[in-house]
């Protein structure tokens, strides 16, 4: 059976991103909103987790808009005896729409892979 997983979506980040270690690797964490094309007020939240992202934490910040291209992963875990779940986009591409305030326009690579 055939299968495609692959997402792309335009929003603003909701906060300033998190840059964690897991074993040796370094992952960005962030959440984007993204508002409906189609239903006034409808917003979408969605965790993102960017690996091998070098430099792109410090261009982001809250309310930057972003355009991100990636996989749906559903992730899994118990919780006061409740199995819980939800789905983060594993980031591939990043496309900064804006530029931070005060970053200079040769700061400002704009292509993140």
């Amino acid at each position: 059976m055939a299968s495609f997983n692959r997402t792309i979506l335009l929003g603003n980040l909701t906060g300033d991103p998190e840059i964690r270690m897991v074993g040796e690797a370094e992952v960005v964490k962030y959440t984007i909103a993204v508002n409906s094309p189609w239903k006034k007020g409808k917003v979408l939240f969605l965790d993102c987790d960017h690996w091998r992202a070098g430099k792109v934490a410090a261009f982001l910040a809250k309310g930057v808009p972003v355009l991100v291209e990636g996989e749906l992963d559903q992730q899994s875990w118990e919780k006061d005896g409740q199995k819980r779940s939800k789905l983060v986009l594993q980031v591939s591409h990043l496309q900064l729409v804006g530029r931070k305030e005060g970053a200079r326009e040769e700061e400002f690579a704009g292509d993140f892979a």
